[in-house]
């Protein structure tokens, strides 16, 4: 009996890696992609090696070789080529004495080397000379990237000036770096990994600089191309048309307006975009067609082709993916040359040597996995097409063989992209669309379609065969946008999924990978089975955990001069507590939104506004537009107030028919373990703004914290003339710190272990005032400024309170 298992088992691992034999650059890849790994996630260094050693057992021996040859090449590459530049903004930023003064530059630039790099630490100091490599225009300003003595810089012109720097001219700048700190919230954006992935040793803006007549270089006469394309798009089209099909056909998505991208990215379709496999496989089919009709020998068409995909992978920037799709058009087309047929997925091994082999770090970047993932899921998933176990009759059917061609393989193909990507997707984003595959079917083929004609539009050579193609790609282009919007305007447009550790998004990955296989192979089978019971065996765990340890938390999210918390009740319910301001930066879609995502918040049971003050709710209307949100409370007198951005937030909500609740003194909710106490304001009257601040107490499993908005002194004595026990643990000051607020009469009757100050870095209003601080001192109350300390998060259980701060 157990020989007979051990034999079935034996024989289904053999089926299921046939599948990589005769594929030698696939194993490749996949082995030098798991050296790359093991070297940098140490954790995973043995289940990858692992068990990319044992499945050499049932390899051929040449298949052995290649394996061990490559398992030695992504080790010299990751030594070699790490691709990652460790130097940080902390260090071109740290000597502040001048390395090279404005004339000493300039007397640089006269002499023999034009690149004026002569000092070895010329990068380190607030002025610099070297060489722009490349221009890059952006919504608000010109990036410029330089390299200097080796190292790549970002530099941003924030004026609009008439003559800016060429790629390959030398440039001799004072500039401002800015600081590189640690996300002061989890989930939002990382700077320093940003960096690394860009191969950048710094970024900031210049102060000012100066500029000399340098090289030719391919990126110059790129640059210039894509200038030419814009010109010619600009003449018959709007800026938002025009920016819209230079991102799509050139790769510069600077002129996309930002609603128009927050509507994509949304709607799951964000990838439409960035110049990807889609844009490549149409274009190169139109070339194809294009050349075809020459009348041109076989032969030269494709060599052709190939040459002019191969120029235009530069000229969009030479992303991983527009790399990864030009390669898998062009091994097929150039085997094919010699006779010798390509295989799809031992193309998409070729075209992952080609761009790991050189840059090892790339394996990091999401956008190289999740182009890969979908490309390898098309691939792996198209021939377990459902449909293909049709009767042959039916299929025979004209009106069946039209449903198929525009409805149901479209359907299938997105489908398998979809479950391909989704264990990246959910790691890096925490989000899926669940509208990504309907909208891959009705506003891909608009979007495609607008290509086209601005395509056209392009090679026209009459202005008005131009514009003709140029109405045609505004028709299609808006009709996109149009959808996009509809679709993006739902709250169930972005789900909420996860976080999962990267083991369970791995074990995730296998299984999506033995899908097609389940049904013929048992070792498939009992994975999927097993893996079933794991996922359910851990959901009931967690739930039994939640009901046995009851807690709930407070999290004063770091959204700078401005007001955020987020409270979680023992049921998992969501309350948040103002949405911080987006004067400088929307709060909204680029703290608030990116934190909920990442730790799992599907939806907020209720937005509390405490007053209309833009440092408080500045951040809703995009959290109203983005996120779901069951209900908005606010005060009577707030909902009265006329400030038209406010109105705005008032108006979004009705729209999505949100219902908006009148909070006031004595409006409790309350579950077990835990209730939601409103302390102030009264609802007979209405008071200047900040002194109507609604204040609550929160209480559950014996703790409790007070969280007061801008209150004032005054506003703090109209509370204690009430019989509102306010003693607490907790204490968020009023106004972020103000002098205004914190009596110490307060304190006392709150007499708090901790204090929270939510208060900006370097903030114009001093923020916390030294009174307070003193006041806080003399009555030894610790206090946390997130500030100093990034977001803060309370956890209360029966026994204890403790806290975690980001940094």
């Amino acid at each position: 009996m157990k020989k007979n298992i051990k034999e079935k088992i034996f024989n289904a691992l053999k089926e299921l890696l046939s599948t990589l034999d005769g594929k030698p650059a696939l194993v490749s890849a996949i082995a030098i992609v798991a050296s790359i790994v093991a070297f940098d996630e140490p954790q995973f260094a043995f289940l990858g090696l692992g068990m990319v050693l044992l499945c050499t057992h049932f390899f051929r021996r040449h298949i052995q070789w290649v394996i061990f040859v490559s398992l030695v090449a992504g080790i010299i590459a990751h030594e070699g080529f790490p691709g990652i530049l460790t130097t940080s903004n902390e260090q071109f930023a740290s000597n502040e004495r001048p390395v090279l003064t404005e004339r000493e530059c300039e007397s640089e630039a006269k002499k023999e080397s034009p690149t004026c790099i002569r000092a070895e630490r010329s990068y380190e100091g607030n002025f610099g000379c070297g060489k722009v490599e490349s221009r890059l225009p952006r919504p608000k300003g010109t990036a410029f990237i330089i390299n200097i003595s080796g190292k790549t810089v970002r530099l941003t012109e924030k004026r609009d000036l008439p003559d800016l720097p060429l790629p390959g001219d030398s440039i001799c700048f004072e500039a401002s770096w800015y600081p590189v700190t640690p996300p002061s919230v989890p989930g939002a954006f990382d700077t320093q990994n940003w960096l690394k992935s860009q191969n950048l040793a710094a970024y900031g803006k210049f102060k000012h600089w100066k500029a000399y007549p340098g090289d030719w270089t391919f990126e110059r006469s790129f640059f210039k191309f894509r200038q030419f394309m814009q010109a010619r798009f600009a003449k018959f089209l709007d800026p938002a048309e025009t920016g819209l099909l230079m991102g799509l056909l050139a790769g510069d998505r600077s002129g996309i307006p930002e609603v128009l991208r927050s509507d994509f990215q949304r709607s799951g379709l964000v990838h439409v975009l960035a110049i990807s496999g889609f844009h490549v496989v149409l274009l190169a089919g139109m070339l194809m067609i294009f050349l075809k009709a020459t009348g041109l020998p076989h032969k030269i068409v494709i060599i052709i082709a190939v040459t002019l995909l191969a120029i235009y992978v530069p000229v969009t920037g030479g992303s991983p993916a527009v790399r990864r799709a030009v390669m898998m058009f062009a091994i097929p087309q150039i085997g094919t040359l010699f006779g010798k047929p390509a295989n799809t997925l031992n193309s998409l091994g070729v075209a992952l040597l080609l761009i790991i082999l050189p840059e090892p770090s790339v394996i990091w970047n999401p956008g190289f996995q999740l182009s890969f993932a979908a490309t390898a899921g098309i691939i792996i998933g198209t021939p377990h097409n459902p449909t293909k176990l049709l009767p042959d009759s039916f299929k025979q059917n004209k009106l069946w063989q039209k449903i198929q061609a525009f409805a149901i393989d479209p359907t299938y193909v997105t489908l398998c992209a979809t479950l391909a990507t989704a264990p990246f997707l959910i790691h890096h984003f925490k989000t899926l669309s669940p509208f990504a595959w309907f909208g891959n079917i009705i506003i891909v083929p608009a979007i495609s379609l607008g290509m086209q004609a601005g395509l056209f539009a392009q090679l026209s050579p009459i202005d008005f065969i131009c514009g003709t193609f140029c109405a045609a790609a505004r028709f299609f282009l808006r009709l996109a946008s149009l959808l996009t919007r509809i679709l993006s305007d739902s709250a169930a447009a972005s789900m909420t999924v996860g976080p999962f550790s990267p083991a369970v998004l791995l074990a995730l990955g296998i299984l999506i990978l033995l899908l097609p296989v389940c049904y013929k192979n048992y070792i498939a089978r009992k994975y999927a089975f097993i893996c079933v019971i794991a996922a359910a065996a851990l959901f009931a765990f967690e739930s039994y955990c939640e009901v046995l340890h009851p807690s709930w938390t407070l999290t004063t999210i770091d959204v700078g001069q401005g007001d955020s918390h987020l409270i979680k009740a023992p049921s998992g319910r969501y309350f948040l507590v103002d949405a911080g301001d987006n004067s400088r930066q929307d709060s909204g879609k680029d703290i608030i939104v990116p934190f909920l995502h990442h730790i799992g918040v599907n939806k907020l049971d209720a937005l509390i506004i405490t007053h209309p003050d833009k440092d408080h709710f500045g951040g809703a209307l995009s959290l109203l537009k983005m996120f779901p949100v069951r209900e908005l409370w606010t005060s009577d007198c707030s909902m009265k107030e006329s400030k038209p951005d406010w109105q705005q937030v008032l108006s979004e909500a009705r729209k999505r028919n949100i219902p908006i609740r009148n909070i006031h003194r004595g409006i409790l909710w309350k579950e077990n373990y835990f209730e939601m106490r409103t302390i102030h304001p009264r609802n007979d009257v209405c008071v200047e703004a900040n002194e109507g601040s609604i204040t609550l107490r929160l209480k559950g499993l014996g703790h409790s914290a007070v969280l007061t908005g801008d209150l004032t002194v005054k506003g703090e004595k109209e509370i204690m003339k009430t019989d509102a026990y306010l003693k607490s643990e907790v204490l968020k000051l009023g106004h972020h710190g103000s002098k205004t607020s914190s009596s110490v009469p307060f304190l006392n009757a709150v007499s708090p272990t901790y204090a929270i100050i939510p208060s900006g870095r370097k903030n114009r209003f001093r923020h916390p005032h030294k009174q307070v601080t003193y006041r806080l001192d003399s009555l030894n109350i610790p206090y946390i400024n997130t500030a100093k300390k990034g977001t803060i998060t309370f956890t209360f259980v029966p026994d204890s309170v403790s806290y975690t701060t980001m940094w």
